[in-house]
């Protein structure tokens, strides 16, 4: 979903004027690519601790669980 909207933002760049006719606004997309991007590390660098069995492996589990419970929220707030 990040590089989806990653790819967006570099096709809206050349054009914020349609992306405003249209009723969007180009910063908003950013913030949106710039959460996911946020939320996607975060995952990663979870996932990664679990799947090492790291020694901070309940850490791992926390930041996953906050990660899709961040993402729910933020997904129900837009708009």
């Amino acid at each position: 979903m990040t590089l989806l909207y990653a790819v967006v933002c570099l096709m809206m760049l050349p054009y914020p004027q349609r992306v405003a006719d249209a009723g969007g606004s180009f910063g908003h997309v950013v913030q949106i690519t710039l959460v996911m991007l946020v939320f996607s590390v975060v995952a990663a660098l979870s996932t990664w601790l679990i799947q090492k069995r790291h020694r901070a492996l309940w850490f791992g589990q926390a930041a996953l669980a906050l990660t899709f419970a961040g993402v729910l929220v933020f997904a129900v707030t837009q708009r």
